[in-house]
């Protein structure tokens, strides 16, 4: 992918070149901070060379071509900037004031803002640029960087000392400053080239993305010599100016960054491309709380909205497990044993194959844990044994565009495009798994509450756990990625359709997957019952095994007894791949969701976050 950055590996893609420098790159003093530059007016490069030694703190260009320069101890050179920002710079300076930043908008002419160790002043901002600033110093706050992507008008880039606030900018930058705090770091500068480009500095680390070759080979010149990238400004020539005022801080190590560059020996963004997944998010979760979200690559293929942390991907099969929790809360709130006989409950006649003797029940626990005789998709092939056949996998299909979406009891009767359920082997004899007895699972709710299930998991599972931006509708109103097929190309529609929702339709976030596994590790911990859909009691039996070895309900589990017990579910529908896993007794877990259709890469990522944390 073409993004670059400074663990990116030798021949990553080069971002857009520019004109022959108007003075080669080259150090400044070696007994100083160092610095570079190229294409920039010959006295801006001999006065940067000048006071780099002294440590600049604020370096810009206006859209004109004027220049200035200020370093940490107030030595300051302007040339061609508004009068009235060369007048208050030398004020301020005077007054003994740090300056931090001097920034000018695109539209040129007399706007500027200046930020210093105890204030700022600006003329001609964006009113709400200007108000974001002063909200930053009125909070105890300084800001470090104020930046202007080339575009002009209401669009901008803060970035104090804890924290940084954005609006209008390229979605993938946001990204990136998003990505670069969840690790800990701060923002500590941002510029744009006049051409469609960005650049993120945080401490020890920094993203660009279409700057000139040059400079970004000088920005991994200071960092592989140990400074601090504090400087950089593009000029509207196409030029540069990069320096530095000091070394990379000593910092807790980036356990974000640590999982990008450990997925299957490569990095996040390499193994997206060699699957031909344009996005991904992430979550971790670490003493029952989010420690860190994140969003790569983007939300449709050849779009230019970036995959975040907040966006809604199909969970694919990961909606049986949540689901479950909405059976649970039925049987909890109803008085419905786990071992009642479904057929009852479903106001609908479940049918057996004629050459099924057994007697069995398919109770709601079988049913939970794939033993119900329910098989796969509903039926195998051929269609009239009950044994030595093809149980033809546990997913659906779903229904793309144009196509009619059947209800779910036409689902139930085979008038969809998968046959209809059935029993087809004994109950509780056999494990299949089978998106078929979910089926089943979701129209006992949708009889037993009388809802239609995605206002029953609405009402009772999801709001109540904070998931606000998860929905078993069929089209929810939020942002939604878009999937993918394995080369890479958009499916048709964007999404499909899947009325069997509790096995297959459930949208979600990583966000709100983080919030499920933190409130199961909580309550499967807690002494007594604890707010949320499911008493402590109820937990327990989701969590713990059932019927069929190595699952909980609707869950499957590992490592029972042990610190190391964990609960999981993975998911794959056409064009979306997804995992989930929570460790109760670590108060930990993670979540991926993807828009690709190579389940390799969330299993890579999984086993990088199980890695790099110790879980594994």
């Amino acid at each position: 992918m073409d993004r670059r950055r400074f663990l990116a590996l030798a021949g990553a893609a080069a971002g857009a070149g520019v004109a022959g420098p108007a003075y080669a790159a080259a150090p400044a003093y070696a007994a100083g901070y160092p610095s570079y530059d190229s294409g920039v007016p010959a006295e801006a490069h001999g006065k940067l060379g000048e006071l780099a030694p002294y440590g600049i703190t604020a370096l810009a260009f206006t859209p004109s071509g004027g220049w200035v320069i200020v370093t940490q101890d107030g030595r300051y050179f302007a040339r061609g900037i508004p009068d009235a920002c060369f007048t208050e710079l030398g004020a301020l300076v005077k007054a003994g004031r740090r300056i931090h930043c001097v920034a000018f908008p695109p539209e040129g002419g007399d706007r500027w803002v200046i930020t210093t160790d105890k204030g700022l002043s600006a003329r001609g901002l964006p009113e709400e640029c200007r108000q974001r600033i002063a909200a930053y110093y009125d909070a105890g706050q300084q800001v470090m960087s104020v930046a202007f992507p080339p575009a002009g008008g209401n669009r901008w880039v803060v970035a104090a000392t804890n924290g940084f606030y954005a609006r209008g900018v390229d979605d993938e930058c946001y990204q990136m400053m998003r990505n670069l705090t969840q690790g800990g770091r701060r923002v500590t500068h941002v510029a744009f080239p006049k051409a469609k480009g960005w650049v993120v500095v945080a401490q020890d680390e920094y993203f660009a993305r279409n700057i000139p070759d040059a400079c970004y080979t000088r920005m991994n010149t200071l960092h592989g010599g140990g400074w601090q990238v504090h400087a950089l400004a593009f000029a509207p020539s196409g030029g540069w100016a990069l320096a530095t005022r000091g070394k990379v801080p000593s910092l807790p190590a980036d356990r974000v960054r640590q999982v990008e560059n450990a997925v299957a020996g490569g990095t996040i963004w390499q193994r997206m491309s060699a699957y031909n997944t344009p996005g991904v998010s992430v979550a971790v979760v670490t003493g029952n709380k989010t420690t860190w979200s994140t969003g790569y690559g983007w939300l449709e293929a050849g779009s230019g909205a970036a995959a975040h942390p907040e966006t809604a991907f199909q969970a694919a099969s990961i909606s049986k497990a949540v689901a479950s929790v909405g059976v649970l809360r039925l049987l909890q709130t109803e008085k419905i044993a786990l071992n009642a006989d479904v057929r009852p409950l479903l106001n609908w006649t479940l049918s057996r194959r004629s050459c099924l003797t057994s007697t069995a029940v398919p109770t709601i626990d079988r049913l939970l844990t794939h033993r119900a005789g329910v098989i796969g998709r509903s039926s195998t092939s051929p269609a009239d044994v009950c044994s030595g056949f093809d149980a033809g996998g546990g997913g659906f299909a779903g229904y793309g565009p144009g196509a009619t979406v059947p209800t779910l009891l036409q689902v139930m009767n085979g008038a969809g495009n998968s046959p209809k359920i059935e029993l087809t082997t004994a109950p509780g004899a056999e494990y299949h798994y089978s998106g078929g007895g979910f089926v089943l699972l979701q129209r006992m709710v949708e009889e037993q509450s009388s809802m239609p299930f995605d206002q029953y998991m609405t009402e009772q599972v999801l709001a109540p756990l904070g998931m606000r931006t998860s929905s078993y509708a069929a089209s929810p109103g939020f942002e939604l990625a878009a999937g993918h097929t394995t080369t890479g190309a958009v499916i048709a529609g964007k999404r499909n359709r899947y009325p069997e929702s509790a096995a297959a339709g459930l949208y979600t976030t990583v966000l709100d997957l983080s919030r499920l596994i933190s409130y199961l590790n909580r309550a499967w911990k807690a002494s007594g019952d604890i707010a949320g859909p499911l008493t402590r009691a109820s937990v327990r039996t989701l969590l713990s095994q059932g019927p069929q070895p190595g699952m909980g309900r609707g869950l499957f589990i590992a490592n029972a007894g042990t610190n190391r017990f964990s609960y999981t579910h993975d998911g794959s529908n056409y064009g979306f791949r997804s995992l989930f896993q929570g460790y109760p007794e670590l108060g930990a877990g993670y979540a991926v969701l993807a828009n690709g259709s190579d389940t390799a890469l969330v299993t890579e990522i999984g086993a990088a976050i199980r890695k790099v944390y110790g879980w594994s």
